[in-house]
């Protein structure tokens, strides 16, 4: 079912989208677009660097956890065409790094640079944007910096006067080596943030060698540079097309074009005589030439966007038909359930999901406490808390009549509801008014949001964190 709505998802962003997350000129075939499922409605992106034809993409370290749905795109923006599904394969927590194994994705690895960036030498960060921006349709981070090392350390530091976006992308070096690898810190942004950390060809080497994969980087000496330097000139022209365009655009008429028009009737030749401002023919579109040439009126543009609506429609329901069947398979195709299973949902199903004799029980006791401590706006403290059972969570918060109560103008009398297990708990805003977020992400109303160890809610005014603790007495984060 998740599949299902990130293809709505992915659908509905295609039409705006599609320049960034489909395979762009402007960065190597080896950096692959990641998706990660963070709710119903919410896709989390970064950028992967693959490592291996046989599907092993690099990412930050806190970008996948065991169980999440992650989605890579091979090419396209359709996920059903084009999605590629992948699982945590290794972790180097040391290195802030993590490997995801993809199923189906084919692409040669990245040439990793054999030994660090010398100092002056430039670089290119070539990524994806964040997610606001993608949805705006914004192209790839194409950002530009140099490198600065220090005589004391060695170590490669950048350029102050030249700082990069807080974004998770390769840097390149001139003969398009992977000479650095750029982490965002937190959330990612086009903003520079001090929390952006970087990782050198040193600690890539380490993790190719981990996974006993080999270094397919060059030294990129002071003449392949020179020699690169043609090549990244001829696709800026690329980029630019309108230099392509200009001679086509700046040449006469043709001879017998002229003979033509000076042959025919003299009222042919009015109109070019009474618009000499007006833009030259042969730079219209197509349309317009046609329209001026029958002298017809021309028609408003917004009589040819129903038409243009019609592809997006059909594909959106393709989107929509081929993720209805592809979850009927998978839930036909599912194992049953182990008795006594209870966790997070599996491909769309419930946040609690017992089977077996457990399943029959219509109600189980409290054996446990959940806690709200925080504060207000003013700085006030507050506590609440109610009995639950860590296998059967599912209490209310807000300001009248609820299982939990916080007493703030701020918070709705219906706000949130916390529903789940201890370990798979989760947070549904009720359409309150002045709205919920965890981590400063807005809950949409109806929407279902995982809470992990450590997240601050905030409801209203009402900053605070929530436990679960044992009838003893002992605390654990939900």
């Amino acid at each position: 079912m998740r599949l299902l709505f990130l293809s709505l998802l992915l659908c509905l962003l295609q039409g705006a989208s599609a320049p960034a997350l489909g395979q762009s000129r402007q960065v190597p075939d080896w950096v692959v677009p990641v998706l990660r499922l963070v709710s119903t409605t919410h896709v989390e992106p970064t950028t992967g660097v693959v490592l291996s034809s046989g599907g092993l993409v690099l990412v930050p370290a806190d970008f996948a956890s065991p169980g999440d749905e992650i989605i890579v795109l091979d090419g396209g923006n359709d996920i059903i065409r084009h999605g590629r599904p992948a699982r945590l394969e290794r972790a180097f927590p040391e290195l802030g790094l993590e490997v995801l194994r993809v199923d189906g994705l084919h692409r040669a690895a990245a040439p990793v640079a054999p030994a660090s960036p010398d100092d002056g030498s430039a670089l290119r960060l070539r990524a994806f944007p964040p997610a606001e921006q993608i949805a705006e349709g914004a192209p790839p981070v194409n950002a530009e910096t140099s490198v600065s090392v220090s005589p004391e350390s060695g170590v490669p530091t950048l350029a102050t006067d030249a700082p990069l976006p807080n974004v998770t992308g390769p840097l390149l070096d001139a003969c398009g080596n992977l000479a650095g690898l750029s982490l965002a810190g937190g959330v990612q942004s086009l903003a520079a943030t001090p929390a952006t950390q970087y990782r050198w060809p040193a600690a890539l080497r380490s993790v190719l060698i981990e996974l006993q994969l080999p270094v397919t980087g060059t030294p990129c000496s002071a003449a392949a540079i020179a020699a690169d330097e043609g090549p990244a000139t001829a696709v800026d022209e690329d980029e630019a097309p309108a230099s392509e365009i200009e001679p086509p655009a700046s040449q006469p008429v043709p001879p017998e074009t002229t003979e033509a028009v000076t042959e025919g009737p003299k009222e042919e030749l009015t109109p070019p005589e009474t618009s000499p401002g007006e833009p030259r023919i042969d730079t219209l579109p197509p349309i317009e030439r046609d329209v001026g040439e029958d002298g017809a009126t021309p028609q408003p543009a917004i009589d040819e966007r129903p038409a243009r609506t019609w592809p997006w429609l059909v594909a959106g329901l393709v989107l929509l038909a081929g993720g209805a069947f592809l979850y009927r398979l998978r839930r036909d195709g599912r194992p049953e359930s182990t008795p006594g299973h209870v966790g997070p949902p599996v491909d769309g199903g419930s946040a609690v999901e017992a089977t077996g004799e457990d399943s029959e029980k219509p109600w189980t006791p409290p054996d446990s406490r959940l806690v709200l401590r925080g504060e207000l706006a003013n700085g006030q403290p507050f506590e609440a808390a109610v009995a639950v059972s860590e296998n059967a969570i599912n209490v209310e918060i807000g300001r009248g009549n609820s299982d939990l109560t916080i007493d703030s103008a701020s918070v709705s009398r219906r706000h949130a509801r916390l529903n789940g297990t201890r370990d798979a708990l989760t947070l549904t805003d009720l359409g309150s008014s002045n709205g919920s977020t965890i981590n400063g992400v807005p809950c949409l109303e109806g929407e279902i949001m995982y809470l992990e160890p450590g997240d601050v809610i905030v409801l209203g005014d009402a900053c605070f964190g929530v436990t679960i603790e044992a009838a003893a007495g002992t605390g654990r984060s939900a």
